[in-house]
């Protein structure tokens, strides 16, 4: 006797398994693409602070070359916005002052894609009680806070005694 067994048949479960693969790898994908994002955004902050570290010491190797007009206070309070060109050449010390100054600004506010940092500007300023000149550099750059990304003041200060 030959007993007749029907198979149960179990069509679409394998189409279930594939949309619930799909499914899973899409959210890992979305995970991926945000961390690419989160790293990218990283490395251009990181880019910023580099450059602001390599500009405050360029400013101060530029007093350095100047130091008769640091003793003469040139380089005393001077701020980044609305530096001009004092068209000298060659210059007094004072006049180099402005000029390094003028040179400085040049740097800090050209196009972030060209070297410059965004928003920059540069302070220096003197505390005749230490007699130390520190050289402050501010820009804006893209932070996450709790509420969502925003964009926020950074600011790098080296202080130095010529």
């Amino acid at each position: 006797m030959i007993l007749n067994m029907k198979k149960k048949s179990q069509s679409g479960i394998t189409l279930i398994e594939i949309l619930v693969t799909l499914i899973i790898l899409s959210i890992g994908f979305l995970g991926l693409a945000s961390v690419q994002l989160l790293g990218t955004r990283n490395v251009s902050n990181s880019s910023f602070r580099s450059l602001a570290t390599i500009y405050a010491y360029d400013m101060v190797e530029r007093m350095r070359a100047n130091q008769v007009g640091v003793d003469i206070g040139s380089y005393n309070d001077m701020n980044t916005e609305g530096a001009a060109d004092p068209g000298c050449n060659p210059c007094d010390p004072a006049n180099r002052a402005r000029m390094d100054l003028f040179e400085w600004a040049d740097l800090l506010t050209t196009n972030a894609v060209n070297g410059g940092l965004p928003n920059g500007i540069g302070l220096i300023t003197f505390d005749a009680g230490t007699e130390e000149h520190t050289v402050s550099i501010t820009w804006s750059e893209n932070v996450r806070e709790d509420n969502g990304p925003e964009v926020a003041d950074q600011n790098y200060s080296l202080t130095v005694r010529l």
